[in-house]
Order: C-alpha cells, then sequence, then structure tokens
C-alpha cells in the first residue's frame, strides 16, 4: 500500500486510475450557471450565483456580477465579469471513495482508492461539513486531470447541514423582526415632550 497527497496543485500529477472523462472549455461569461466550476487566477472556483449587472439583461456595459467560492478554501469571492470575457469551464472526473480515517492534527482525510491506495485529502475542503466525517463514510472526489478540484460530502450530511442552515437563517430573521417591534413599542411608550403655547400669556 502506497500513499500520496492530492491537493489543489500537487507538485506531481498522478495517473488517473480509472477511465477519464475530464475536459475544460472556454466560455462567455454569459454561459456560466450555478454550480458551474471554472478557473480563477489559477484557482478552481465554483459558482454560487450570476446576476445580469444591467437593468433586466446584461449588455456589453452591465455585464455579470458573479458570486463564487474557491474550493480549495472555501473563501466567498464575487467579481463582475464583460459580457464577452471568456472563462474556462471545468469538467471533472468523479469518482466515490471511502473514509479509511481521520487526522484532525494534520488536517486532513484518509481515503481509499479502488488499488486500496491511500489518498490523503484536505478537510479545508470541506468546509462545515468536516466536522460530520467519520471511518467508513464515501465521499465523492472531484479531479482534473489528476489534480483535486472538489471534494463532495454524503448526501445526509449535506441535507443535515443545509437543513441547519435554513434553521439558522430562520431564527435570525426572526430576530430582527422582534427587535424590531420592541423598538416601535418602545419608541411609542415614551412620553412626548410638550412645547410651550406660543399663546399663553
Amino acid at each position: 500500500m502506497w500513499r500520496r497527497l492530492l491537493s489543489a496543485r500537487p507538485a506531481v500529477r498522478p495517473v488517473c486510475r480509472s477511465r477519464c472523462f475530464a475536459s475544460i472549455e472556454d466560455v462567455t461569461s454569459r454561459e456560466l450557471r450555478r454550480g458551474s466550476i471554472f478557473l480563477h487566477k489559477g484557482i478552481y472556483c465554483e459558482v454560487r450565483s450570476v446576476m445580469a449587472g444591467g437593468q433586466g439583461t446584461a449588455s456589453s456595459s452591465g455585464g455579470y456580477h458573479v458570486r463564487f467560492r474557491e474550493l480549495a478554501t472555501r473563501k466567498a469571492r464575487e467579481i463582475k465579469m464583460d459580457d464577452k470575457a471568456r472563462v474556462s469551464v471545468v469538467t471533472c472526473d468523479r469518482e466515490e471513495l471511502p473514509v479509511l480515517y481521520r487526522d484532525d492534527a494534520a488536517g486532513k482525510l484518509v481515503l481509499a482508492d479502488k488499488s486500496f491506495n491511500e489518498l490523503e485529502v484536505p478537510l479545508a475542503q470541506l468546509g462545515d461539513a468536516a466536522e460530520h466525517i467519520v471511518a467508513g463514510a464515501k465521499l465523492a472526489v472531484l479531479m482534473y486531470d489528476g489534480e483535486l478540484v472538489k471534494i463532495v460530502p454524503p448526501p445526509e450530511v449535506a441535507d443535515a447541514l443545509q437543513k441547519d442552515h435554513r434553521k439558522a437563517r430562520k431564527e435570525e430573521l426572526q430576530a430582527r423582526v422582534t427587535a424590531k417591534q420592541q423598538l416601535r413599542e418602545d419608541t411609542a411608550a415614551k412620553p412626548r415632550r410638550v412645547g410651550a403655547d406660543p399663546a399663553a400669556g
């Protein structure tokens, strides 16, 4: 058994052991969609949303506002792109691999490929899902040309996190509504100052 470390930019690109269908294609910014993976300044990123920069529809002057996340660091970013800007969109090879164990001190997970070789992947790639991953779980590993692009947690973990985020968002909005109501009540309860009567002698 041998071990290799998967990173966003490895020094040596390992040979793809399974049949590979990964590809990269230059498209215009108007062709970007939520979930598209593209290269930005040499970093793999995933589109979160695309909004027209002009009124209603994008124009050569309005372009698009693209919100995305850097996959290696999970950092949220935003950029304005011209309507005709070219973007390199990546289609990845996908493989389901089991987790052998996790090494929290080193910040990594150790997976096993089909040949039972150990593959090390960074926990940081999983974001909030990392703490829910245990030995035996299966992760989807997305690769392009031997490079790690993205790690996808099991569906049950992703669903649980989505529910938690929705609950937290709902509680946050409810807290804001309650605070506004309390402010209005406090303002209404304060006695109003009565000015002097100019007609009074």
